[in-house]
Parts: C-alpha cells; sequence; structure tokens
C-alpha cells in the first residue's frame, strides 16, 4: 500500500484496504471511505478522520490517541483501540466493539453508541452528554464521574456498573437495567426511571427527584 500516496490524500478510497500496523500519524484523512479496512495495530495518533467511512472496519489495537474520528465507525471493532483524547462527537458508533479500549478523556457528547459493546470499559469521567446508548452493553463499566445529562440509555445493560457521582439529569433509563449498579452521589435529577431493575443497586445519597 502506497503510505505517501495516502498522507498526499491522492487515494480516497479504500475500502477493504489491508493497513494493519501501518504509520498515519498525523496524517489528513477527512471523507477517506475505509469501508470494511483492516487497521490492526496501524498508528493513527492526531490523525484527522473528520467524515471518513469506516463502516464494518477493524481497528483492534490502533493507536487512535487525540485523533479526530467525528466519523461513521458503524459496527466498527474498536476492542483494545486507544481512543485517549480522541475527538468522537456525534461519531456514529452503532453496534461498535468497544471492549477494553482506552477511553481516557474522550470526547463521546450526542455520539451515536446505540447497541454498542462498552463492557467492562473505563469511562470516568468522560463526556458522554445527549448520547444515544440505548441498548448499549456497560455492564461492569466504570463511569464514575462521567457526564450523561440528557443521555438516551433506554434498554442499556448497566448491571454493576459504576456510576458513582454520575451526572444522569434528564437521562431515559426507561427499562435499564442498572441491577447491582452502584450509583452512589449520583445525580438523576428528571431522569426517566419508568421500568428501571435496580435490584441490589446502592442508591446511597443518590438524588432521584421527580
Amino acid at each position: 500500500m502506497d503510505i505517501a500516496a495516502i498522507r498526499a490524500g491522492k487515494l480516497k478510497h479504500l475500502a477493504g484496504a489491508n493497513l494493519e500496523d501501518e504509520d498515519l500519524a498525523h496524517a489528513e484523512l477527512s471523507r477517506l471511505n475505509l469501508a470494511g479496512a483492516q487497521l490492526n495495530g496501524a498508528d493513527l495518533t492526531a490523525a484527522k478522520l473528520t467524515g471518513a467511512n469506516l463502516d464494518g472496519a477493524t481497528l483492534l489495537g490502533c493507536k487512535l490517541a487525540q485523533s479526530d474520528l467525528r466519523a461513521n465507525l458503524l459496527g466498527a471493532n474498536l476492542m483494545q483501540a486507544d481512543l485517549s483524547e480522541a475527538d468522537l462527537r456525534g461519531a456514529n458508533l452503532r453496534g461498535a466493539n468497544l471492549m477494553q479500549a482506552r477511553l481516557s478523556r474522550t470526547a463521546l457528547a450526542g455520539a451515536f453508541l446505540s447497541g454498542a459493546n462498552l463492557m467492562g470499559v473505563n469511562l470516568s469521567a468522560v463526556d458522554l452528554r445527549a448520547a444515544d446508548l440505548r441498548g448499549a452493553n456497560l455492564n461492569g463499566a466504570n463511569l464514575t464521574g462521567a457526564n450523561l445529562a440528557q443521555a438516551d440509555l433506554q434498554g442499556a445493560i448497566l448491571s454493576d456498573a459504576n456510576l458513582e457521582e454520575a451526572d444522569l439529569r434528564g437521562a431515559n433509563l426507561s427499562g435499564a437495567n442498572l441491577t447491582g449498579a452502584n450509583l452512589l452521589c449520583a445525580d438523576l435529577d428528571g431522569a426517566n426511571l419508568a421500568g428501571v431493575n435496580l435490584s441490589g443497586a446502592c442508591l446511597k445519597g443518590t438524588i432521584i427527584e421527580a
């Protein structure tokens, strides 16, 4: 694969391309078609992927720290990827696999994460305002201090999740599974709790208002 040509913007259609372990750090890759591409282990640190199509792409262990990923990542495999400080605001991550991904200080406000696999992921203090997390698997996830205000968590799996001091004001939690979850001092003011399963959940200091 001609990496120099990709960096120079001469190649825009790379659907299904094999770019495993390639160095594309700081590259300008906006609106690039990478649907179904293999990017396992690739270095995309601080790369610009605004508007890129990564539908079904495989990014196992990919380095994406500080990258602009406001892109289409529908069904993408981001397992063990480093997304620290990446910009994923409004990104399409429906059905994506984010297990064991690094999401420290990642921006996910308004992101579409319905049906995504976030099981056991560390989302401590992450900005998820108004994110679409319907039916997402957040079992055992660390959401300590996370901003989930106005987020849609309808039918989400949050069993055994740590939501200590999380901001859930105005969030839609209808039908969500919060069995065994830690909601210590979490703020659920104005949240929709219709049909929520809170069996075994810690509600000490939790703010729940109509």
